[in-house]
C-alpha cells in the first residue's frame, strides 16, 4: 500500500525535536504501512499513511506512546496522481440504466503545448466549448 495522505508535524517546544525524531523512528518500525520523513532541507517532519484515519492514529500513537510530546499538526494533504501514458487502442462502451443509451470513450495523452496552456490558465474549464 502506498502512502496517500501526508501530515506535517512539529513539536510544540522546539527543544523536543530530538524526541520527535526518535519517536518517528520507533513509529516507522512498529507500523510497516507508515512512512516517516525527516526533510532536513525544509525542516519538515512528515507522517505518510494509507488514509486519513490511519495517519490520525499514527500521530496519536506518536504523541502518546513513542515520543511522549505535544505536537502541532498541519492539515492532511492527499496526493493523487494518475495519468494516461499511451493512446488506448480499444474503445470502452457503457450502457445507461434503461439500456437505450450508449457512451463510447477512448483516452490518449495530451501534448506538451496543451499542458503548458492549462498550467498558464490560457485553457480552462470555464472557457466556451467551441
Amino acid at each position: 500500500v502506498s502512502p496517500v495522505v501526508q501530515v506535517a508535524v512539529q513539536p510544540k517546544n522546539a527543544s523536543d525535536l530530538p524526541k520527535l525524531i526518535q519517536g518517528m523512528n520507533r513509529l516507522s518500525k512498529s507500523d510497516p504501512l507508515v512512512l516517516c520523513i525527516n526533510n532536513e532541507s525544509t525542516g519538515q517532519n512528515i507522517i505518510c499513511g494509507s488514509g486519513e484515519l490511519h495517519v490520525e492514529i499514527c500521530i496519536n500513537d506518536l504523541e502518546q506512546k513513542y515520543a511522549c510530546i505535544e505536537l502541532i499538526r498541519s492539515n492532511p494533504i492527499v496526493s493523487y496522481q494518475e495519468t494516461v501514458s499511451v493512446k488506448q487502442e480499444e474503445e470502452c462502451m457503457s450502457k445507461s440504466a434503461n439500456k437505450h443509451n450508449r457512451v463510447y470513450a477512448s483516452a490518449e495523452p495530451i501534448n506538451e503545448d496543451m499542458a503548458l496552456e492549462m498550467e498558464n490558465g490560457t485553457i480552462s474549464m470555464k472557457m466556451d466549448k467551441k
